[in-house]
């Protein structure tokens, strides 16, 4: 399937439209499956190569986040997926010759079975396809799961499918992989909109906080020079990743929490990531000093108006009661407010900080389906980790009790 799906080749900047020539090639010269899949306009890569030039020229203008762009995802599969023998299988649905869809799924194997996942893994916060903006207009909804059944057949043989960590929304849109088999995730997503002002902003907070706010703000100017800024992409930027990224496993690490910022394959790809510049500049890494002492720093991605928080961290200590993360949070939206940003994302998973910030986060969801009978237990069981994790979370008794257990672990 390889060779044939590399011979697709679409001029970057284009609409991705797929010729009558191109299409007749694919029918005559693929095996049977990918005949069936290009008569139901689907289409499926194999590697990222060959899946670029259409990849690229439809996320330009899809909706979708920077999860499941094209640079992202190429980078974590060439650091970890290759690691974790994922095959990419690159999934296009076109309409009316153009790309109404494009899914990042992978085949990987799991406790002996074959699963097909969304690429991305811990790097990808959010998993979901990207949709062209007349998505609905195509795939009237309610009907995306005879579509899902349609892809399915033309997929690599597995045994189980295991959808996790979507969203509930695909930029404006609803997600159309809601419309299948769902479970409601452990974790909530924390996303707000972004006023065109500053000001404006923070008028959404009570009379008191924001008093508080500049009180602590004065506070910590009165005892030296607090600066905040971004990075530009380059050496300096991956040094202070680097930092951030330390701090940050440090802290979870108390936690009895083991990060994907103690790995090597991780690390590489976020680097990799924070080197990109100009039009395809992804990561954002800044901090707020004190003296030019280092006090907090984030790292963020950036997709068409979306700053999604990936990384947020502080030294603990002398500063603590004035509060250098929530004054690092407040300068990094004032900034992606002055860059004409127009929604900022606290990302996945309740912290309290995050309720002051959004008072109603996006729900989150699964989906996990047996295709073999064989694969039926481990679905089972499956989906009983997934409900006991969202009860868990719930609770905050037992929550508290689990973190209490994990950094007695931790400092065992």
């Amino acid at each position: 399937m390889r060779q044939n799906i590399e011979k697709q080749v679409v001029e970057p900047g284009a609409l991705a439209p797929i010729s009558d020539a191109l299409h007749r090639a694919v029918l005559n010269q693929s095996p049977p499956r990918l005949r069936v899949a290009s008569a139901s306009g689907i289409m499926i890569y194999d590697n990222f190569v060959g899946a670029e030039p259409v990849w690229r020229a439809f996320e330009a203008g899809a909706q979708g986040t920077a999860f499941q762009s094209y640079d992202w995802l190429s980078v974590w599969h060439a650091q970890v997926g290759v690691k974790e023998d994922i095959q990419p299988l690159i999934v296009t649905v076109t309409r009316g010759g153009h790309v109404v869809m494009l899914a990042a799924l992978g085949l990987e194997w799991h406790m002996g079975l074959r699963r097909i996942v969304w690429l991305g893994g811990r790097m990808a916060d959010y998993k979901a396809p990207l949709l062209a903006t007349d998505f609905a207009q195509f795939i009237e909804p309610g009907h995306f799961p005879a579509l899902w059944r349609q892809i399915m057949r033309v997929l690599p043989r597995h045994d189980f499918v295991q959808l996790e960590d979507q969203p509930q929304f695909v930029g404006a849109a609803l997600n159309p992989f809601a419309e299948l088999e769902t479970q409601t995730a452990p974790d909530k997503a924390y996303v707000f909109h972004l006023p065109t002002s500053f000001e404006e902003l923070t008028h959404r907070y009570r009379p008191e906080t924001r008093r508080i706010d500049r009180s602590k703000a004065r506070k910590l100017a009165e005892r030296g020079k607090v600066a905040f800024r971004i990075l530009r992409p380059g050496i300096e930027a991956v040094q202070k990743l680097d930092q951030i990224l330390d701090q940050k496993a440090a802290q979870l690490r108390a936690q009895g929490i083991h990060s994907i910022f103690e790995d090597d394959a991780h690390r590489a790809a976020f680097r990799k990531l924070a080197m990109m510049e100009g039009e395809r500049r992804i990561l954002e890494i800044a901090e707020l000093t004190l003296d030019g002492a280092f006090l907090s720093g984030s790292v963020s991605n950036i997709r068409h108006g979306h700053t999604t928080l990936l990384v947020h961290t502080y030294v603990s200590g002398a500063h603590d009661r004035l509060s250098p993360g929530r004054q690092h949070l407040l300068e990094h939206m004032k900034a992606s407010i002055k860059a004409g940003m127009h929604a900022y994302d606290l990302s996945v998973g309740h912290a309290p900080y995050k309720e002051s910030f959004c008072d109603a986060p996006m729900q989150m969801f699964t989906h996990i389906q047996a295709t073999r009978s064989l694969a039926l237990p481990l679905v089972g069981a499956t989906r009983a980790r997934v409900a006991l994790k969202r009860s868990i979370k719930a609770n905050p008794s037992l929550m508290t009790l689990l973190r209490r257990m994990r950094e007695k672990l931790a400092g065992a």
